[in-house]
């Protein structure tokens, strides 16, 4: 029997989305660079990371643990910018203890207008 296949009403592109969500151990170094703030322990919304598309979800995890480093910069300095207090000797084991990672790989664009970088 041969289907049809079902269009989309929104325009893919050409991208996959990997959505870094921090974890109690990322809050906790978190709190102890900030000791005079209010503890946090939860974040609303997290950052999403757009990269090219791959084949499937372990390439993906490939990708990441070649480039976990950047993404850790970037979570870090989104909340503490002196780099004097960010942890030494980073590693994908850290990195993986103090995020969890979802992969989208259906990235659909809702807008009828061109995304802009930048």
């Amino acid at each position: 029997m041969y289907f049809e296949p079902i269009p989309y009403f929104y325009d893919p592109i050409d991208r996959i989305a990997i959505i870094v969500k921090p974890k109690k151990t990322f809050f906790d170094w978190l709190n102890s660079v900030l000791p005079e703030d209010e503890p946090i322990t939860t974040k609303d919304d997290n950052n999403v990371y757009l990269i090219r598309e791959m084949d499937d979800n372990e390439t993906v995890l490939k990708w990441v643990k070649r480039n976990y480093d950047k993404i850790f910069i970037n979570e870090l300095n989104d909340w503490y910018t002196d780099e004097e207090g960010w942890p030494k000797n980073r590693t994908y084991k850290m990195f993986a203890e103090w995020f969890d990672i979802e992969i989208c790989s259906m990235v659909l664009d809702l807008e009828d207008f061109p995304v802009n970088k930048g």
